[in-house]
């Protein structure tokens, strides 16, 4: 791929993406769910909406464009993509000396469906696509999306022979069958060029699936360059490296509220995430403490060093890594009710890109 623009950084003790902390956890993880060996058949695409067919040097590549349409309700695996019904286990992690890397907790909730009906119901879409790569039979379910770009899609991945995956720790799923990835702009081609790869992250909902059957929620965040109307593009590698899309263009969005800091700074808010705006290119926001709090007094962590905490499923900075990151976002792994949020505070520091010290901070932005 090239032209990507989505870099990440250290939202945890160890001071390191999230997708360095995924390979970490592969090669430590201490559970591996593996469902039957899979079977290989040839590629197949098939779909209620609009397929296009392009011959390309290495063979026939399929672009499939989604119905998206009002969901009727909520679903199940939609309503656990924000509940404790996801796993959220702790990986036990070692600097592969043998020593134990202390790595932050995740806090997932219990929820009521007539709660998540009521804060994204209205939002909520059908997706309507099929398509089978190897013996895998894909199926869309819903599309939930911010107005930043940020949220999550439902899917399933069928095959006879059988399903696998590992747990790479926090409930994230990795070597999937059909693992996924999405892309914003346009889809890729068989070397990764085309739109830009955005952060996701996969998690089976192990209650509604079975050795043949993977029920999924795949979170995304498009970053800075996400603009309503955009499509998005869920794309599968065969063994041959050929790619498999499904277009998406989404058609509501979850509203996103912004909330201003007395200096002027602003972050924005949905029911599915937050981003932290930086102004300022010669530095750095560095959090500590971030904290969503209601009008009644409560609070939710979406990051808390002092509690050893993180509830987000994806955290990531934009920036086009040559200056200051831009834009920090998160995808919380549980929805928020933004009219009752009186304020978010975040405190940490200032990273000062000449060398000079570090400033401290300390904000609290409100609508």
């Amino acid at each position: 791929m090239h032209d990507r623009e989505l870099f990440e950084k250290a939202f945890s003790p160890l001071h390191a993406s999230p997708d360095t902390l995924t390979e970490v956890r592969k090669t430590m993880r201490n559970e591996k769910k593996t469902r039957r060996a899979l079977g290989k058949s040839a590629v197949v695409a098939i779909a209620a909406a609009l397929t296009l067919t392009i011959a390309v040097a290495g063979g026939i590549v399929t672009l499939i464009r989604a119905d998206v349409s009002p969901a009727d309700k909520v679903d199940d695996t939609t309503h656990h993509a924000f509940t404790d019904d996801l796993d959220a286990t702790t990986p036990t992690v070692d600097d592969g000396k043998g020593n134990a890397v202390s790595v932050p907790d995740m806090e997932r909730i219990p929820g009521d469906m007539a709660t998540t009906q009521r804060l994204v119901g209205k939002y909520l879409s059908k997706l309507d696509a099929e398509m089978t790569v190897e013996g895998n039979t894909i199926r869309l379910g819903t599309l939930l999306i911010d107005e930043s770009g940020s949220g999550m899609l439902t899917y399933s991945v069928e095959n006879p022979d059988g399903v696998k995956y590992a747990d790479a720790g926090y409930g994230e799923a990795v070597d999937m069958s059909a693992e996924p990835s999405m892309w914003l702009g346009s889809a890729p081609d068989a070397q990764g060029y085309g739109g830009t790869c955005i952060d996701s992250r996969c998690h089976v909902d192990e209650d509604a699936s079975t050795d043949t059957c993977l029920q999924v929620v795949l979170y995304f965040a498009a970053g800075k360059d996400f603009q309503k109307g955009d499509d998005l593009y869920f794309t599968v590698y065969d063994s041959a490296r050929q790619p498999y899309s499904i277009a998406i263009q989404p058609q509501t969005y979850v509203p996103v509220k912004t909330m201003t800091a007395k200096n002027g700074e602003i972050v924005t808010l949905s029911a599915l995430g937050m981003t932290i705006v930086n102004p300022d290119p010669s530095r750095e926001i560095h959090t500590d403490e971030v904290l969503v709090n209601a009008k009644d007094g409560s609070s939710f962590a979406v990051e808390s060093s002092s509690k050893n905490l993180m509830n987000w499923v994806i955290g990531c900075i934009t920036g086009d890594g040559q200056a200051a990151f831009e834009n920090y976002t998160y995808v919380f792994n549980r929805l928020v009710d933004v009219n009752e949020v009186g304020s978010v505070t975040l405190t940490g520091y200032y990273y000062n890109l000449d060398g000079s010290d570090n400033d401290t901070v300390s904000l609290t932005y409100q609508p």
